[in-house]
């Protein structure tokens, strides 16, 4: 396997930094010069940075086998390093909203079969369903999607000429999410919805996949050039020309490469990165408890969401949780698994 890229972390410190500030910024709703500029313009792409380091994490973590007994070994780990944080994260959150759920993305309260969808990561499915249960769940929607299709494209990557093809399918892939979801799906899907809840319509597509892939596009290719040392000239290409819609994705990825092809680290964003997952869940929870105990402009409270959450990540959730169930995928994962030979593909 490759040696860790430091900068992932630091990649993931700045994520979870934009989500906390721009949900900071629509909590308190004040207006702070630069702060409230860079939330409302910059603030949305922390979980789109998210997608394109997880394209190229799993790129690196995947292993050097293309056999069933590697994706077995994936899928087990992904799961205990996703499910049961996310799955204790539906109960507290029912437990807190008392069963109704989000109701800006429900108005009418969710129901069983959101919770259930939730719990099966199939929320992307659902107008009332894809943000209601767990606030932000979206984003953990759309990455199971990734991962459900992650092992065939490692497959065709490492076929001859397998990484141009891999590049131009997810290249397809988005501008037929761009050119046929938002003019054709969404107006009626919209129609098909109350007048009150219409606006959910293009909401719930961001948490369909081929709205994303893009970014997991990116991340797969900031990986070929980096970790393999490619110069995948046409698969950028591709890529690039499949984010003229939204170019922002673009700059978003070489900012990436330049951080990345640094290898640059930085103590306290690391920190932050490690237990991102943790804080990207539960700062929810601690916004709203702060700023309903001490209502206060967006930068004391960014700033007090963010150290509380870490806290709360660093000493209760990442010891207790997270690093049980992540050694237990681990192990389950390893066994029976004897050394194998690199299958070849050509």
């Amino acid at each position: 396997m490759t040696q860790r890229n430091q900068s992932l972390d630091l990649l993931r410190g700045v994520a979870i930094l934009l989500v906390v500030l721009v949900h900071c910024q629509g909590e308190s709703r004040d207006v702070v010069p630069g702060l409230s500029w860079v939330a409302n313009e910059y603030g949305r792409l922390g979980v789109q940075l998210f997608f394109i380091v997880s394209g190229y994490t799993m790129m690196l973590t995947f292993g050097d086998r293309i056999d069933l007994a590697a994706a077995r070994s994936f899928y087990i780990r992904r799961v205990f390093r996703i499910a049961p944080l996310f799955w204790l994260a539906i109960v507290f959150y029912m437990l807190v909203t008392r069963g109704r759920g989000i109701t800006n993305f429900a108005p009418d309260g969710v129901g069983i079969s959101d919770v259930l969808l939730t719990f099966f990561f199939l929320h992307w499915s659902s107008v009332t369903a894809y943000n209601s249960v767990v606030p932000g769940g979206w984003s953990i929607a759309v990455e199971m999607q990734f991962y459900l299709l992650f092992p065939l494209l490692v497959y065709l990557f490492r076929r001859r000429n397998g990484a141009m093809l891999c590049y131009a399918l997810i290249a397809l892939v988005s501008v037929i999410g761009q050119f046929v979801v938002e003019p054709y799906l969404i107006p009626r899907l919209a129609a098909s919805l109350p007048a009150s809840q219409a606006h959910l319509a293009e909401d719930v597509v961001t948490s369909w996949l081929p709205r994303q892939a893009i970014c997991f596009g990116f991340g797969i290719l900031l990986y070929d050039y980096i970790e393999l040392k490619n110069r995948p000239t046409f698969g950028a290409l591709f890529l690039v020309g499949a984010s003229l819609m939204s170019p922002e994705v673009a700059l978003l990825a070489a900012l990436a490469f330049g951080v990345l092809i640094s290898n640059v680290s930085l103590s306290w964003m690391t920190v932050l990165g490690r237990h991102s997952y943790a804080i990207y869940l539960a700062h929810f929870a601690v916004m709203s408890a702060i700023f309903t105990l001490f209502p206060m402009g967006s930068l004391p409270l960014f700033v007090l969401v963010s150290a509380a959450s870490l806290a709360f990540s660093y000493h209760l959730i990442e010891p207790r949780i997270e690093r049980r169930f992540n050694r237990l995928g681990h192990a389950l994962a390893s066994v029976d698994r004897a050394p194998k030979a690199v299958v070849a593909v050509s």
